[in-house]
Formats: C-alpha cells, structure tokens, sequence
C-alpha cells in the first residue's frame, strides 16, 4: 500500500485547533476592544486560516516528535 502524502493524527489537529480558537477569540476581543467594530472580512479570515495555521502546528509537532 502507498504511504500517505502527509500525516494526520486527529488527537493532536483538534488540540491544537482549539487553542488556535482560543487565539483568535482573544483576538477578536481585542481588535472589538480597540477598534469597536469587527468587520465581516475579518472574522471569515480567521475562520478560513485558523484551520489551516492549526494544520501547519500539527505537522510540525508530529515531525519534531518523530525526530527526538
């Protein structure tokens, strides 16, 4: 059988999912707090990147683990 292109270990992307939310709604709470407004083009930014930063973390956690 073919090894996957990339690996994928779901305990881990949901840890770091969630603590990537946890940064983006702290995020959020201070751009509202600072600026008074969050636009609509911001809070669908972060919902598209959020999963892909938290993609990028889980990867580099599975591969420094690997590693040592």
């Amino acid at each position: 059988m073919k090894e996957p292109l990339l690996d994928f270990e779901p305990g881990v992307f949901w840890r770091v999912f969630a603590a990537t939310l946890m940064v983006v709604l702290l995020g959020w709470a201070a751009a509202y707090r600072i600026f008074g407004e969050l636009k609509t083009v911001d809070i669908c930014g972060s919902l598209f990147c959020a999963p892909v930063f938290a993609y990028l973390v889980h990867l580099w956690i599975i591969y420094s683990r690997d590693d040592g």
